[in-house]
């Protein structure tokens, strides 16, 4: 037999390369053991072993069923407990801030998240096209700040507008954004917001907007796609970037979130959704429990923030400084323990809130105000992943999900506990 040396000898060479590419791209392997784990997905284990695999969980277990791999680095982990990595389904994080003459009139309920510095103009203006990947910057403070609480994962969305544009699911695994994207873009983000310079100047007109707005992109998909069938004898649909970005959250029903800034907002989302028949989700929603009925009527996901402050507006925050006050020590720390009260499921987010410590420190308020320790962490974890379409990769412990692991000194929830180390896509951070 002849080989053909001249052809042979490249491909080797190609083979070569791409084994070695390979190589370079396989993560480490560890062996996490003796420590408790809450897998969130079953009953905990008492003294168990997590074994990760490039950047993948490899198994999970008791330490008499599981085995540490001979080439895993074990990490003997006695006296701390194990959880999935925490899914913040909504933030603000890495976003510039744009100069004040781009901002709307009305401002949002709630601030920004780990905000840069302004711009010198407003290079990214709000529309459902969009993109807020564009728009991030890493900064390495803001990252470490959220490991510390124990968060892996982010949605990142955009604030400003009436249709903000499209966020992006983020795993924190390093300093690169590129890497850490787990879906772009996730969805489209709606605010009841007005400009007072401009139409709409009231949220009537708000409504009104929006309405047309997804009334024309159904016509403008409806007229595409009878075009694309018969081709001859129709006059092509002149293009429309506004439109173009809406079709795919009209026909084919992709994420809507809307960020409701308190009841009267949910009520408006929760039509408009049903009207257009949106894969559609409520955002904010710190006044949900004061809509529990209509919520659980719908099942539409609730992305509920952890910002306890009462939204402008509000009789809360009208009424007096005793009521405001009650308010933000009472009423609205107790906003995630009524919607289990009602068995309503929600995921817990930080919109609103400026770095980690202000997660944690809330989320031990909103345990305090009655929600009970598990679901917290399910709101956390599993109920967030799903509300966002990744529950088959993220949310709990369980081999063949990413390998997003938390280690903590204490239990999650609790005054004195603290994040040990991180592991977000296999890459482990230490504190």
């Amino acid at each position: 037999m002849r080989f053909h040396h001249q052809r042979f000898i490249p491909v080797l060479a190609i083979l070569a390369f791409a084994a070695a590419t390979a190589a370079a791209d396989v993560g480490p392997t560890y062996a996490i053991r003796n420590c408790r784990i809450v897998p969130v997905a079953g009953p905990p284990i008492a003294k168990g072993i997590i074994v990760i695999r490039d950047g993948l969980i490899e198994a999970v277990g008791p330490l008499e069923k599981v085995a540490a791999p001979p080439d895993a680095e074990v990490i003997e982990a006695e006296g701390l407990v194990a959880y999935p990595g925490l899914v913040v389904a909504h933030t603000n994080l890495f976003l510039e801030v744009p100069p004040p003459a781009a901002a709307e009139a009305r401002p949002a309920a709630f601030p920004l998240t780990g905000q840069a510095t302004a711009p010198a103009e407003d290079r990214f203006p709000p529309g459902p096209g969009q993109l807020v990947l564009s728009q991030l910057k890493f900064k390495k403070s803001t990252f470490e700040s959220w490991h510390k609480a124990g968060v892996t994962t982010v949605l990142v969305a955009p604030y400003r507008g009436i249709f903000q544009g499209q966020s992006v699911l983020l795993n924190l695994n390093g300093e690169a954004l590129e890497p850490m994207v787990l879906r772009q873009p996730l969805a489209l983000h709606v605010n009841f917001t007005v400009d007072r310079r401009t139409y709409p100047s009231s949220l009537m007109g708000t409504i009104a907007y929006l309405r047309q707005s997804f009334l024309d992109a159904g016509h403008y998909a409806a007229h595409q796609a009878q075009f694309d069938k018969l081709r001859r004898g129709l006059k092509r649909p002149a293009y429309d970037p506004f439109l173009e970005a809406l079709v795919p959250f009209v026909r084919d029903r992709r994420p809507v979130v809307f960020q409701c800034n308190n009841q009267e907002d949910i009520k408006r989302a929760l039509k408009i959704i049903a009207e257009f028949k949106l894969q559609g989700m409520i955002a904010g929603a710190n006044e949900a429990w004061r809509v529990a009925a209509e919520l659980k009527a719908s099942k539409v996901p609730l992305l509920v923030t952890l910002n306890l402050t009462p939204p402008t507006g509000s009789q809360y925050v009208t009424q007096g400084e005793e009521l405001k006050k009650k308010a933000e020590a009472e009423i609205y720390p107790a906003n995630a323990a009524n919607l289990v009260k009602e068995g309503i499921p929600f995921a817990l987010t930080a919109l609103g809130l400026v770095d980690g410590a202000a997660l944690t420190k809330n989320a031990l308020t909103a345990v305090k105000a009655g929600l009970p320790k598990d679901k917290a962490l399910e709101a956390l974890t599993i109920l967030a992943a799903r509300a966002l379409g990744v529950d088959r990769e993220l949310g709990s412990l369980e081999p063949g999900k990413i390998a997003n692991v938390i280690l903590t000194k204490g239990e999650l929830f609790e005054e004195k506990t603290t994040v040990d180390r991180v592991f977000a896509d296999g890459v482990m951070f230490k504190f």
